[in-house]
């Protein structure tokens, strides 16, 4: 992994790169990044806001990178990085879990350049959004929408409402700006991406098998200047790299079973054979983020046929040293070290040979039995899809959302057909590695592909859905189209009061301090803090606490436009000092002044916290669909109903969802409500595992009810 380090002096940034010195952790045991380690890129942060409206939220930035290669070559490009860095090719490593809201808030840091009106064309380098390829959510704004753009300094929130029953698995997003993808892509703006697969009945011994991130891009400096681009520069030669590293090193233990989430990632995205070399096995388990029908599938030669936009999930084991290659190139050197065997297996039960399969959504059935059907045919071109160039107000296909739709594919052999939204099921005929009855997001073969568009019996997203060549000159040049389907889920939602929007100038300085910070003693156990707002720019608060007014520690994050925080579960008779600062994509502003206060002395009264009382239901919405509910009543051990209680809990049953906090009212009460929704009977669960409440002893135990 290479890396861009950089710090803040008032309102300049000072860029320094370097190659990643600092030892990474991996299954192999600790191995420095700089002598061409291959290692997993960063993980990206989400932040858990339970108010008013439950989600997460992160911020994924793009801008200029300067990168010293491992080899010893420059790279000056566009990359990601999570909030204030660091900039990475691949970009940071993204994991979602079914059920849950996310608003990825997407920063461009480039320097501002007018939109070009030209169409179907290389054009506008500094102009960019974000595409996650492969998932299964809504294509309209604010999800999915790659027809949104963010010039220079502007930025965008997207929603990505992850369905409960959405596959587990491995996925990836990149730059899909039409005009701008295949400068972007090919220059380093892609990284993977990861939806939980616990929830996907497999079988513990895979569930076991330490993970890999193998992301296999191939870097082409020659693009440089494409489409007016005065950026991309440097002395790196155009070529393939394993997780930022030219011929690097992946360190593994021996005898040992490992899945590793490979991502081939090439703007050039004609199938090529990756293979692990001689002194390895390799077992296939999953294709474009989809489990197989059954897994493991052993692999002649162990080699895979992927396009450049597939993903391939392998069980790999190595007994010596070996190589990763690329269409019978070396890309990388695996090297067995440390101890070994370490525990998992692609297997069932840990028996060699003993197949399973896992458990598959509705939207992911098999339909090679289905005789109700659409039928279209779609015809690939180097410059066009069935002979027209992309057209933002024309959709080739209007389609209602009541059938299983069966397309017949040409030209995707030499143009490699993409589609948002939907995987589809290859039927009888696919050539090569696309295997009858699996599923695919991509594919490079001519034959016939299913996927179920009917609401009654999928998950179905009205409005616009992208198709198109995943050679992304092509697809920057016209080879592009939509369909426009009618029927089935609108777009995701914004969090109610959190202030988010789709298009926003992005501050140009770090906002300005907060001020007037005042901390007032509630109770023996509670502090609460409120503060001036002095900015109008600020995406959020920081709220740090100490004990000796010189080491601070973060307490809490805030959204913006919050002005009070109340800190609960202090010790009694315990003085706290505290200080906040305000946030934005331009970065931190100065501390406010440090407030203290300190906690009452335990003065008697209720001492313990009752059993919370738990009621379970649904709540219905249009369409059919359902979500779960939950109310909890917290009452004191004198039976007086308890304010201000810090209730944490779990949905389970139908949906699995992460843990989620709330706070009861003055009745005592508080109620949660599952993120996703269902159709079709629904069984709910929810188990309260703590109350916590100033003064008054917690209560730990897990109390459940369901319906």
């Amino acid at each position: 992994m290479v890396h861009l380090h950089y710090r803040m002096i008032g309102a300049v940034t000072v860029l320094l790169a370097t190659a990643a010195l600092v030892p990474v952790a991996s299954s192999s045991g600790a191995v420095g990044a700089g002598d061409g380690a291959i290692v997993d890129p960063p993980a990206f942060e989400w932040t858990y806001v339970h108010e008013p409206e439950p989600h997460y939220v992160g911020t994924l930035v793009y801008g200029r990178a300067d990168f010293l290669m491992n080899d010893g070559s420059t790279l000056t490009t566009r990359a990601y990085a999570q909030g204030v860095g660091p900039f990475t090719i691949p970009g940071p490593t993204i994991r979602m879990t079914p059920g849950n809201k996310y608003v990825l808030r997407f920063h461009n840091l480039l320097d501002y350049e007018p939109p070009s009106t030209v169409h179907n064309d290389f054009k506008d380098p500094n102009i960019t959004n974000v595409h996650t390829h492969g998932l299964h959510i809504s294509g309209e704004s604010p999800g999915d929408d790659v027809l949104r753009m963010f010039e220079g300094g502007r930025g965008g929130d997207y929603v990505y409402d992850i369905p409960a029953d959405h596959m587990g698995g491995t996925f990836w997003y990149h730059a899909h700006h039409h005009g701008a993808t295949y400068l972007q892509v090919s220059t380093g703006g892609f990284g993977l991406m990861i939806i939980d697969d616990s929830n996907d009945g497999i079988p513990a011994d895979v569930a076991a098998m330490a993970e890999r991130q193998v992301i296999i891009g191939y870097l082409d400096t020659n693009a440089a200047g494409i489409g007016g681009d005065a950026l991309v520069s440097g002395t790196m030669l155009r070529g393939w790299t394993v997780n930022g590293q030219i011929e690097g090193t992946l360190y593994v233990p021996p005898n040992t079973w490992e899945h590793w989430r490979v991502l081939l990632a090439d703007a050039d995205a004609r199938a090529k054979d990756v293979t692990i070399g001689a002194g390895c096995e390799a077992m296939l388990l999953a294709r474009d983020g989809v489990w197989r029908t059954v897994a493991p599938k052993p692999l002649a030669a162990n080699s895979v046929n992927l396009t450049g936009a597939s993903r391939a999930d392998l069980a790999v084991r190595c007994a010596g040293n070996s190589t990763i290659a690329v269409a019978n190139q070396v890309v990388a050197s695996i090297a067995v070290t440390g101890g070994g065997p370490m525990p998992g297996s692609p297997w069932a039960n840990g028996v060699e040979g003993a197949t399973w399969s896992a458990d598959r959504p509705s939207y992911l059935r098999d339909l090679r039995g289905v005789t109700n059907l659409n039928v279209e045919s779609i015809s690939m071109g180097a410059r066009t899809v069935n002979g027209s160039k992309f057209d933002v107000n024309t959709p080739t296909f209007t389609l209602q959302a009541n059938q299983v739709q069966d397309w017949r594919i040409k030209g995707a052999v030499n143009h490699p057909f993409h589609l948002h939204v939907y995987h589809f099921q290859a039927q009888a005929g696919c050539p090569g590695d696309f295997e009858a009855g699996e599923y695919y997001d991509t594919i490079a073969g001519n034959c016939s592909v299913r996927f179920d568009l009917n609401a009654a019996t999928s998950t179905v997203y009205s409005g616009m859905t992208i198709m198109h060549c995943h050679i992304l000159d092509h697809e920057d040049q016209g080879a592009m189209t939509w369909m426009d389907v009618i029927g089935g889920l609108g777009p995701p939602t914004f969090p109610q009061g959190s202030g988010y929007g789709e298009y926003y100038p992005l501050a140009a300085d770090p906002p300005a301090a907060p001020s007037e910070l005042v901390a007032t003693t509630v109770s023996s156990s509670t502090i609460g803090l409120s503060w001036t707002d002095n900015s109008s720019d600020e995406t959020g608060f920081t709220v740090q606490r100490s004990l000796d007014g010189r080491t601070f520690a973060v307490v809490a994050e805030t959204a913006a436009g919050v002005t009070t925080y109340s800190d609960t579960g202090l010790a009694a008779e315990t003085t706290y000092r505290y200080r906040v600062q305000a946030v934005n994509a331009a970065g931190p502003s100065d501390w406010s002044n440090t407030a203290e206060a300190t906690t009452s002395t335990d003065t008697g009264g209720p001492t313990s916290i009752a059993e919370p009382t738990v009621t379970v239901s649904t709540v219905s919405l249009p369409k059919g669909f359902k979500r779960g509910q939950a109310t909890v009543v917290v009452v004191d051990d004198q039976g007086g109903p308890v304010e201000g209680a810090t209730v944490t809990g779990a949905f389970s049953g139908s949906f699995i969802e992460d843990p989620v906090v709330g706070f009861t009212d003055a009745a005592g009460t508080v109620t949660f409500i599952t993120i996703g929704s269902m159709k079709g009977g629904v069984n709910v669960t929810f188990c309260v595992t703590s109350v916590v409440a100033a003064d008054l002893t917690t209560w730990t135990e897990d109390v459940c009810a369901s319906v």
